[in-house]
């Protein structure tokens, strides 16, 4: 059941990617990381009437919640700056390195142990991400130049790390509540934070707004969808696998950058994703 799930959470997450990329065309970062947050609420509170709410919240709800709202807050952030910045085709495949990230943070915070196949996989998304920067310059070193110098893959691998330990913070939060309950919570403080920061940094809302309302609205719906699916997920099972199946949404991100956006170099980048998702595979399988 949890790879039904998981697989959802996989095709919303790449819905998501392809409505962030076109409204980042009308808006700035910082409305469309508030959007992406607060228009998903309107389809995650009404959870709260269908799951019991805990008489008590022991002292590691509040530890995952703090840690893992803030740094949530971050990666939002530094996730929508480096799908302005670069290709999606560029960004979304670093995504990948998360769950090679999980191998030893969810060892080490939540007691959650792959297999050895699952540290196989952690090749071949290393693999793949050597061949980023091959359609550029031809040289053995010149897709570690594309990780270091293109500044979305650089902001990109920072949020893999940041979520390699914020998904452990959910597993903590889903096991002291529910997944339904957690869902509402984090989602509500990660929201709030986000209009703190907007605010701060903006003053007001940007962007035309109300001329996009409709993608803005897709954009909650779809990031509802697959965060509540993602949260029933990791209540069973290991957090390494779950968010291993949703990076499958690397290959329709990259498709719908080429597709849609009309990226170029695409012979590659498709290589190259397939690659890390051979990775990401052997990881689930393990």
């Amino acid at each position: 059941m949890w790879i039904i799930l998981a697989f959802i959470t996989a095709v919303c997450e790449a819905a998501k990617d392809g409505l962030c990329k076109k409204s980042l065309q009308s808006m700035d970062v910082f409305t469309i990381a508030w959007v992406w947050k607060v228009f998903s609420l309107p389809f995650i509170l009404p959870l709260i009437f269908f799951t019991p709410i805990p008489e008590y919240l022991p002292p590691e709800f509040w530890t995952a919640l703090l840690v893992g709202g803030g740094l949530n807050i971050l990666a939002t952030v530094l996730y929508i700056r480096a799908i302005s910045t670069s290709d999606l085709s560029i960004t979304l495949p670093l995504l990948s390195f998360t769950p090679a990230f999980l191998l030893f943070t969810s060892p080490l915070l939540v007691g959650d142990i792959p297999t050895p196949l699952g540290y196989v996989g952690v090749l071949f998304i290393v693999g793949g991400s050597y061949l980023l920067g091959v359609g550029r310059e031809a040289t053995l070193l010149s897709p570690l130049r594309a990780l270091v110098s293109d500044p979305g893959a650089r902001l990109m691998l920072m949020v893999a790390l940041i979520w390699s330990v914020a998904a452990n913070m959910d597993k903590i939060g889903v096991m002291a509540t529910s997944p339904f309950f957690w869902a509402v919570c984090i989602q509500s403080f990660i929201s709030l934070g986000l209009t703190v920061v907007l605010f701060c940094m903006r003053g007001r809302l940007r962007g035309k707004m109300q001329a996009n309302l409709t993608p803005l609205l897709l954009i909650g719906l779809v990031t509802g969808v697959g965060f509540v699916c993602q949260m029933a997920a990791i209540k069973i099972g290991l957090v390494p696998y779950v968010i291993a199946i949703k990076r499958t949404s690397i290959v329709l991100g990259v498709l719908i950058g080429g597709i849609y956006f009309l990226e170029k170099d695409m012979k590659t980048r498709v290589t190259a994703t397939l690659v890390m998702l051979a990775g990401v595979m052997l990881i689930a399988m393990s």
